[in-house]
């Protein structure tokens, strides 16, 4: 397996973004990202102009090279991408390009934000041509709307939970209780993430992953650091504990275990992901116009283009692009099996998925809290 394609951005993406959660609530109120600040004319998006300005992850499908030509080639538009690095970030970048930014991709965990902070336009449906093929769990969750009206639409989701070796973890596990079997003492590997941590660990022991009690979290996170041999924040270390023989389960995003095992990654050929009994961490990420937007009806044309049977179908089948699973159910009811279990696109198991929600920032401190002073041994 070629391990580039284990640092695309949108691995690199699952990762850093839950990395950067709790922190970048914490203090995005007080950071004042000066140097980000853009204008109309400087992203290239003026009102004369036919250039659609996307804030993005980079390497995250939407800048994928085939994508502009296609998309230009439908429209006439060409294609500008802003990237970012944080949530937060990428909702100051909206805000201060003042409609240099046409649209974005915020998180469900975040999109709360820029709806209460005016920064997102509210949207038509009868302008969103596969919004009837979202599937219902996630076009009609709470946090896109705001008093009935409509601002994001969903586009990809997964989530992170239990992966295994089939061949050495016997029985075949149903349960994150494997995590904290002593029988696998050093051979677990862990997300170096709290705000993925202390959920699993609450689902565990069947507390609510949104609140629960860190009373009880706290112990059990340490038993769970206690039995690990690798905490790891990108794919590319995790395929490297995995290729030296040393793990044997841990936990992971479900599109990056599902890559690494596709790919024929070296020592993945029995290894396994599973949404547990207890469920695992979910998130969803949605298109969103800007505001302030000088482009709405090409706006509306990108939304419809990034959530259409035509690209979802063409980035899912091209492994090394590295799609999570599509929001649009038409496009999964049409994926082959094998590409299906890559992707994890399993909707049976939506409703099992404990969702990465807005949460007060004090709630995600203490989380962070916890983990800095498990991983301190305090």
């Amino acid at each position: 397996m070629n391990n580039s394609r284990s640092t695309k951005g949108q691995r690199r993406r699952s990762i850093a973004r839950r990395a950067t959660i709790a922190v970048g609530a914490a203090v995005a109120a007080a950071v004042a990202l000066t140097s980000c600040s853009l204008s109309p004319s400087a992203a290239g998006s003026g009102s004369g102009s036919n250039t659609l300005t996307v804030a993005i992850w980079k390497g995250y499908g939407a800048d994928l090279p085939w994508v502009a030509t296609d998309f230009k080639k439908q429209t006439g538009a060409t294609l500008k991408f802003q990237y970012i690095d944080s949530e937060s970030n990428e909702l100051q970048l909206v805000n201060k390009a003042n409609g240099g930014i046409d649209v974005a991709l915020p998180n469900i965990q975040y999109i709360g934000q820029g709806i209460d902070q005016g920064i997102f336009h509210e949207l038509d449906t009868s302008k969103l041509t596969n919004y009837t093929d979202f599937y219902p769990e996630f076009s009609g969750r709470k946090e896109i709307r705001k008093d009935g009206k409509l601002y994001g639409v969903p586009w990809t989701w997964g989530s992170t939970g239990l992966f295994f070796d089939g061949s050495k973890v016997a029985p075949t596990p149903d349960s994150l209780s494997v995590l904290w079997d002593p029988k696998y003492k050093g051979q677990i590997a862990l997300i170096d993430d709290a705000t993925v941590l202390v959920p699993i660990t609450a689902l565990y022991l069947g507390e609510d992953p949104q609140n629960p009690d860190m009373a009880k979290v706290t112990p059990a996170l340490q038993k769970l650091k206690d039995n690990a041999k690798l905490l790891y924040s990108s794919t590319d270390d995790l395929a490297k504990g995995i290729a030296s023989g040393a793990i044997v389960a841990g936990i992971a995003n479900s599109d990056g275990i599902g890559g690494l095992v596709a790919g024929n990654a070296p020592g993945t050929s029995n290894f396994r992901y599973e949404v547990t009994k207890e469920g695992a961490v979910g998130w969803i990420d949605n298109w969103a116009i800007a505001a302030k937007t000088q482009h709405l009806d090409l706006a509306y044309k990108w939304l419809n283009y990034m959530t259409g049977k035509d690209f979802l179908t063409k980035w899912a089948n091209t492994p090394a692009d590295s799609s999570p699973a599509p929001a649009n159910k038409s496009v999964v009811a049409s994926l082959e099996p094998a590409t299906l279990d890559r992707l994890q696109a399993n909707p049976d198991k939506i409703s099992s998925l404990a969702l990465q929600l807005p949460q007060p920032a004090d709630r995600l401190q203490s989380w962070v809290d916890a983990w800095t002073q498990v991983k301190a041994g305090s």
